[in-house]
């Protein structure tokens, strides 16, 4: 059974908040090819959706979202099979951080609380150094609205709401008894403003609220002729690195002055050969995140973690204005029965995906 609570959100033109990060941005020897553009954004003031209801109804089309959704909220609270899981907007960042604010497997009597925020999209980036690499999707409305008929909830930020003038949508769908389903999309407007490296890259985080293990595992190689195999891999770094790479991904490239390079940064090996990682949390639970892709030539996932956060990234090459991108992946919370375990889930949620995904 699943129970869904809303509170209605207050418009608002912009979400203004000082943030402290402690990234470190070392020099490294320059391996970008210049051509940011001057960054006539910095004091960025999306304008006031004077319609609502019409924007999000644009921005979800425009994507390929056939669903209508109900008015935006501020945070709902959804119950399905065991998991309770609250998603939140922008309007009380960073106090409150956009995505999910809680996510709770039920056993009984007891409740075992996977992180302090999760699935939050965290920062969206280009290889040049701008102002707006560094928590740029925390800021400027970022509106949560239910599927008015189906069982969906939509994180929606349209794109006059957003300094890279960028549309993109994340569909949570409860996955019964310990998953959601999550697809991604997104829509670039003015392709010009991620200047001549032409990438972008979305980063989400999850804070875990308390780890048995610190590492992640992946299913990888740990050298270029290695035989696939149960990879634990810990950053062990600080902020300096924290980035793996899938088996066929290449580094990238970016300015010397840039000034996230935390995020740009990768390790050599080990790599994933499979697109799905796990880590132990405690009370003998588990946290495994799962995607429909490893590496094209025009989108890739990467791992990154930055313990205790367990994150993610979805980087775009060759940017096209107009055309939509995006990706498709699982969340899943469940006791922790042993690694297998966790293929066997990522290989039953694969084989039920979509064709052409």
């Amino acid at each position: 059974m699943k129970r869904i609570v809303g509170n209605p959100t207050v418009p608002f033109l912009a979400l203004v908040a000082t943030l402290c990060c402690s990234v470190g941005c070392s020099e490294r020897p320059p391996t970008g090819t210049g051509g940011a553009l001057e960054n006539d954004t910095a004091g960025f003031v999306p304008p006031a959706l004077d319609d609502p209801r019409t924007a999000i109804s644009e921005t979800l089309d425009g994507l390929g979202f056939t669903e209508t959704v109900d008015p935006p909220v501020d945070v709902m609270e959804i119950e399905s099979g065991r998991l309770v899981f609250m998603i939140c907007d922008n309007s009380r960042s960073v106090s409150v951080l956009n995505g999910l604010q809680s996510l709770v497997h039920r056993d009984g009597e007891d409740r075992f609380e996977a992180f302090k925020a999760g699935l939050n999209l965290e920062h969206l980036y280009s290889g040049h150094r701008d102002d707006h690499n560094r928590f740029c999707p925390r800021r400027y409305p970022f509106l949560v609205c239910r599927d008015t008929e189906g069982p969906s909830f939509f994180l929606i930020r349209v794109a006059s709401q957003s300094p890279w003038s960028v549309d993109h949508v994340t569909r949570l769908t409860p996955a019964p008894p310990h998953a959601i389903d999550i697809e991604f999309r997104c829509r670039f407007h003015d392709v010009a403003r991620f200047g001549t490296l032409g990438y972008a890259g979305f980063f989400w985080a999850n804070y875990m609220h308390q780890l048995q293990d610190v590492g992640i595992h992946f299913r990888g190689v740990d050298n270029a002729n290695g035989e696939e195999q149960w990879i634990r891999a810990n950053s062990m770094g600080g902020w300096e690195t924290g980035t793996y790479l899938a088996a066929g991904a290449s580094p990238l490239t970016f300015d010397s002055d840039h000034n996230m390079k935390s995020n740009l940064r990768s390790f050599d090996y080990p790599r994933f050969t499979q697109p799905f990682l796990f880590c132990r949390a405690a009370n003998n639970m588990v946290l495994i995140l799962m995607f429909d892709r490893l590496q094209s030539e025009h989108d890739e996932i990467r791992f990154s973690q930055f313990a205790p956060a367990v994150d993610f990234q979805y980087v775009i090459h060759g940017l096209k204005s107009e055309k939509r991108y995006g990706f498709r992946a699982r969340l899943v919370w469940k006791p922790w029965v042993t690694a297998d375990d966790c293929l066997r889930e990522f290989r039953s949620w694969q084989s039920a995906l979509p064709a052409g995904n």
